[in-house]
């Protein structure tokens, strides 16, 4: 009850009354099937509540407390590149397809703020692939080796929101990392 009167609120503090849902389709370059599947596996991991594919030659490391996993591209030298980290929290309650709407988009990116303070430009939507909606934050941050991308996923499942939390080097995103983000959370499928 208290998630639906914040969101409410900012809806009218926004003023929107409804989302800005973004249609996609097969060409959304953030939520899409990657042109070179074979580069992913199913990840086999212990929850039966989702799948999701990840790229087979990064390294998998388990998580703690809320994060359930993260996924780091192996380099030579052990120099910083793309991570793939993904979490869950409780919610209160089970959010409907219409919860998932620009009220939600600005919830999740002022939590990303929160959660990030170091971060700048952040910029969030609503994308609609699948018949699935889902939340997408993005922002800049300092790196290890300069500016990094963050690109989170917030997906609603049941009293689970799963965010998909991908960073990458922001000189390195495009040409590289994007179409791997864009795939592992197009594949994020819920299994209950």
């Amino acid at each position: 009850m208290t998630h639906r009167l914040t969101a409410l609120l900012l809806v009218v503090l926004f003023g929107a009354a409804h989302a800005n849902v973004q249609a996609q389709g097969a060409t959304d370059v953030w939520f899409r099937a990657s042109a070179k599947p074979k580069d992913f596996r199913l990840a086999k991991l212990p929850w039966n509540a989702f799948s999701i594919e990840l790229p087979k030659d990064w390294q998998l490391a388990p998580g703690h407390g809320g994060i359930l996993l993260t996924a780091v591209e192996k380099t030579r030298g052990n120099q910083a590149a793309g991570a793939i980290t993904l979490e869950q929290t409780r919610l209160v309650e089970p959010l409907s397809v219409n919860d998932i709407d620009a009220a939600l988009a600005g919830l999740e990116a002022s939590a990303a703020r929160q959660r990030d303070p170091a971060g700048d430009n952040f910029e969030q939507q609503v994308k609609e692939a699948n018949g699935r909606r889902v939340v997408m934050v993005q922002y800049t941050r300092p790196g290890l080796n300069g500016p990094d991308k963050v690109v989170m996923y917030a997906m609603p499942v049941g009293l689970v929101m799963y965010r998909l939390i991908c960073v990458a080097p922001a000189a390195l995103l495009a040409s590289k990392y994007q179409d791997t983000f864009a795939h592992v959370a197009s594949t994020f499928k819920p299994l209950t």
